[in-house]
């Protein structure tokens, strides 16, 4: 049996809730694209600085997908970045760590921001390498003797080296060191090194010289003394033919000459490049006996 409802008041306060709830049911149904979109626009992003303008606004979810720079999808992914909800920091110049956890045997060197070697500024995006690094991503060395060998030489990557006649130790290989910049040869334009000056040629061919440039050291500081021939031996100190250059690769050929400070006979000043003779030698090599009468 069913209940009826007596009470008109009552019956026309219950036909007023079953229409309410047509319509807002008929309204739902006919724009959900309207109500999705004045909740979202609600919901936005003003709370995080609408992105910073780095960014663009999800707006369903009130959440920043940052632009690449500032903590985008591949930033993360690449250099697993944590950006900021706001988007307001920034990612720095990224390359080759210089020094990571290998991934396997054969995998290591991941990109990293500042390449490992310094420390990123969020604010401005740039880094600040620590000593003995350069470049935008901190992924070169510094030559020694304050970036430019003192002054007294060329600093060049080792590609560059590898293929210079004139670089030690002696070889007659001019292969480039170059070609696995993801394997082998990844450091290839990234360490550099000090080729020094000299005012004689460098190498075992007849009349150069296999013992070294004038100015030499891993900063090219040092000065090398005239050479001479011992006056106190019966060889020729300065002949280097048949003689083996440093590192065992080659050997001097006819008129190929050693470089002896001093000529044997006094002390090297390699911070000026002048000799110290022992008594009775003189010179600006020390190659000559001084004469005593009795």
């Amino acid at each position: 049996m069913f209940a009826f409802i007596e009470d008109s008041a009552t019956r026309h306060l219950a036909r007023y809730n079953i229409t309410l709830c047509v319509y807002v049911l008929i309204f739902t149904l006919l724009f959900p694209p309207t109500i999705a979109f004045v909740h979202a626009t609600v919901l936005g992003c003003q709370k995080l600085s609408n992105c910073n303008e780095h960014g663009t606004c999800n707006y369903s979810h009130g959440e920043c997908v940052c632009d690449n720079g500032w903590g985008s999808p591949e930033d993360v992914n690449i250099l697993g970045f944590i950006p900021s909800p706001d988007c307001s920091l920034r990612v720095c110049p990224s390359g080759k760590a210089w020094a990571d956890l290998p991934s396997s045997d054969s995998e290591a060197h991941r990109i990293a921001e500042c390449s490992n070697m310094g420390v990123c500024d969020r604010k401005t995006g740039t880094c600040s390498c620590y000593k003995g690094f350069q470049g935008k991503a901190c992924d070169r060395t510094i030559c020694p003797g304050n970036g430019n060998c003192s002054g007294h030489g060329k600093c060049v990557s080792m590609r560059i080296m590898s293929t210079m006649v004139d670089g030690l130790p002696l070889s007659t290989s001019t292969s480039a060191y170059s070609g696995h910049l993801e394997s082998k040869t990844w450091d290839q334009d990234r360490i550099f090194g000090c080729l020094c000056d000299s005012s004689w040629k460098v190498g075992v061919a007849l009349g150069e010289t296999q013992t070294g440039p004038e100015w030499f050291g891993p900063d090219c500081s040092f000065k090398r003394c005239p050479s001479g021939n011992n006056p106190d031996t019966t060889i020729d100190e300065t002949n280097c033919h048949g003689v083996e250059a440093v590192g065992g690769f080659v050997i001097g050929a006819t008129g190929n000459l050693c470089h002896l400070d001093c000529s044997g006979k006094g002390i090297c000043d390699y911070q000026t490049g002048t000799c110290k003779c022992f008594d009775d030698f003189y010179g600006h090599a020390c190659d000559t006996r001084r004469l005593r009468f009795v």
